[in-house]
């Protein structure tokens, strides 16, 4: 008698694994993960050369990590320098200037030869995990450092090109929550996931009240009005799942929301039960537990209908 149960569901699930079209991933299959750093650009200022490095040599979409590294221009000696700031702006779509989270001051873990810090990057164009190929997208930001040599103040600039993310599973989003204020969250982790219980690492900042500064200061970015902070004490509730319309908004068990742990990232755990194409669904609530952006999606589950979206969510890709 169970097994006259069971056969019309499985003649469902396969009526519909060959009728539902499969979700068009392309070659977004194609990455990997990010590799060690190397300069991704330099500048020549005052008889120094500062070298900037990220991932591959090259910025992207979302969270990376950054050094500098400042010796002479020609003989490549070491100087001693004492602190470094760093400021990252570009120029939006209505001609505003914008900035994004990053390290105001970077961190010098190396004898004062290395200097160490982070910036998230966005992309103004719309932006996909299902792009068929690597998009090609190239954004103008532009560098400015501060740096203290011998207790002597310099000043240098670039403008940079931040490239679409070559990985869909290190994916952010930006958005403006319930309090007013602008907020970034990145994937941080895992860059290769894997069919069972992920660790999953995000970053969370928020911009700090600087509604009544000056953008610019004798022509320059005032680098007061583009402050990101983290956000402290916050937690980032998950339900993911799989909205394509071949998974119906699948769903898996074993989730655990991500919390603020001592590095600041949030920290939690994703299942995925299988490879394709997922939907982080959030719900960032801020230290008193109010809500600041995310809705709950449903439970249903319903082959050949692109599943239900949270307001705040991220979309991956392995």
């Amino acid at each position: 008698m169970k097994f006259v149960k069971f056969i019309p569901f499985f003649i469902v699930l396969l009526f519909f694994s060959c009728t539902v079209e499969k979700t068009p991933f392309g070659n977004r299959l194609n990455f990997r993960a990010r590799g060690i750093q190397e300069e991704a650009t330099h500048i020549n200022n005052n008889n120094h050369l500062i070298s900037i490095e990220a991932s591959d040599g090259e910025f992207l979409r979302g969270y990376n990590e950054l050094s500098v590294k400042i010796v002479t221009a020609n003989t490549f000696e070491r100087l001693n320098v004492q602190r470094v700031e760093l400021l990252v702006t570009r120029t939006d779509e209505n001609g505003r200037l914008t900035s994004a989270p990053h390290s105001r001051v970077l961190s010098n873990e190396d004898d004062n030869l290395i200097f160490k810090g982070f910036a998230v990057f966005d992309t103004p164009k719309n932006y996909s995990v299902l792009n068929g190929t690597h998009s090609g997208i190239k954004t103008n930001w532009h560098i400015y450092l501060n740096y203290v040599i011998d207790n002597i103040t310099y000043k240098a600039e670039k403008e940079i090109e931040v490239l679409d993310t070559r990985n869909p599973n290190l994916n952010m989003t930006q958005f403006v929550g319930n309090d007013g204020k602008q907020y970034y969250i990145a994937l941080i982790a895992p860059e290769l996931p894997k069919v069972a219980i992920n660790n999953l690492i995000a970053g969370i900042w928020v911009q700090e009240e600087t509604s009544s500064l000056p953008e610019l200061i004798n022509g320059k970015p005032n680098p007061n009005k583009f402050i990101y902070s983290v956000a402290n004490n916050y937690i980032l509730e998950l339900d993911p799942r799989m909205p394509g319309e071949d998974m119906g908004n699948h769903s898996s068990p074993n989730n655990e929301h991500l919390t603020q742990k001592e590095d600041g990232f949030y920290h939690g755990r994703v299942n995925y039960t299988m490879t394709g194409y997922w939907t982080l669904n959030f719900i960032l609530k801020n230290h008193l537990r109010n809500v600041i952006k995310g809705t709950e999606v449903s439970r249903r589950v319903q082959m050949g209908v692109f599943g239900e979206q949270s307001e705040l969510h991220i979309d991956i890709l392995f």
